[in-house]
């Protein structure tokens, strides 16, 4: 099973806008290698993309010095464009949200600052996807080539930022992938949904039979009915779960993001280490930690770390690069699990009839999937 790691800059973080610090980025590289890391994904952050052509170039410039460091630590990279939810936090350009605050709307990050605002329907106007899809046209031709470079992920949770119509996202989504195989015919290209989908599976399962993997996250909230899981064992029966479920449903290879579950408790080596074999042996393309490193200190109360308790702590490695002292074991074990035989054996009926009821069958499924040996 691939295992990757999402690089968030503990030196510039994301706030700032500007691409990772290039030698820490080196540096920690080396290190996730050393662990197995096959890859890590660089979040883009939209509002990036839309400085002034000179600022613009130097963010690009600096992009691509992240990915030479990446290439001379033997690992390979991603780009999560235009990245979304990072965090548990909202990233959007001002496109995308109307100008009206709202106490009740959702927190945002936004022009430097967290604000509440409510999405805009931007998939109905024809001047932002123009624009949208031209921001992505120039990442691509900036960066396609490069020898780290081997995969994107799209429209991360996009389809969450007001509803669009499937003929709409469609039309973006064959555009984002059209951008990409112009200059680059053979990397991974996967598409970044939300458990949730699995609730509305009709959208999703249209478009995605245009890209080679799903990736599917969210698991720092689930719904009422669904019991949180307790601990970061919980957690990795439940991303396994959900991930079964994705590729049963959509009929794509889906990597999984993981993570949450150690925020509210690590539980204990052994229970977390047999969970990890569970997860690993679903049959799934791969897994994704939310966070690699931990921030510096001076981090820790600015956006997204300052949001969520314990979120500066979430890294496999603390800020003197060490890894924690579970995660080289629960690395391992995910990397080198079999996958078992018949990983659907706990689903008796037919993906037709589950469109009947999605959200019953998802929280009946569960009581019936193989959580422990």
């Amino acid at each position: 099973m691939m295992v990757s790691a999402t690089y968030i800059c503990p030196v510039r973080g994301l706030a700032s806008l500007e691409p990772p610090e290039p030698d820490r980025l080196g540096r920690v590289a080396r290190v996730a290698k050393n662990l197995g890391l096959e890859r890590l994904l660089l979040p883009v952050l939209e509002e990036s993309l839309l400085k002034t052509s000179r600022a613009k170039v130097s963010y690009l410039e600096g992009l691509i010095k992240d990915l030479d460091q990446v290439a001379e630590a033997e690992v390979t990279a991603w780009l999560i464009a235009p990245a979304y939810r990072v965090l548990g936090l909202d990233w959007v350009p001002p496109h995308l949200v109307k100008a009206v605050r709202d106490p009740k709307a959702g927190r945002v990050f936004l022009e430097g600052r967290l604000r509440n605002l409510w999405a805009y329907n931007w998939w109905n106007d024809l001047s932002i996807l123009q624009k949208r899809i031209k921001n992505f046209r120039e990442l691509v031709a900036a960066v396609s080539g490069h020898p780290a470079l081997t995969g994107w992920l799209i429209m991360d949770r996009a389809l969450e930022w007001s509803r669009p119509d499937t003929e709409v996202a469609d039309l973006v989504l064959k555009s984002y992938v059209a951008e990409i195989r112009e200059r680059d015919e053979n990397g991974s290209i996967y598409m970044g949904l939300s458990w949730s989908e699995l609730l509305e599976p009709e959208m999703a399962q249209a478009l995605a039979q245009q890209v080679d993997g799903l990736r599917i996250c969210g698991f720092e909230s689930l719904p009422p009915g669904l019991d949180k899981p307790a601990n970061l064992a919980g957690e990795l029966l439940m991303a396994g779960y959900m991930g079964v479920m994705a590729q049963w449903i959509f009929g794509r290879p889906i990597e999984v993001e993981i993570g949450w579950g150690f925020l509210d408790k690590a539980g204990s080596l052994e229970e977390t280490l047999e969970a990890g074999k569970r997860l690993a042996g679903q049959g799934l393309a791969g897994v994704t930690w939310l966070s690699l490193i931990d921030p510096e200190p001076r981090l820790h109360t600015q956006p997204p770390w300052g949001q969520r308790p314990g979120l500066e702590r979430v890294g496999l490695l603390g800020q003197d690069l060490d890894p924690k002292d579970w995660v080289e074991s629960l690395l391992k074990e995910i990397r080198t699990t079999k996958i078992r035989c018949e990983v659907n054996d706990f689903i008796e009926l037919s993906p037709e009839e589950y469109l009947v009821d999605p959200q019953t069958h998802l929280f009946r499924l569960w009581a019936r999937f193989p959580k422990w040996n």
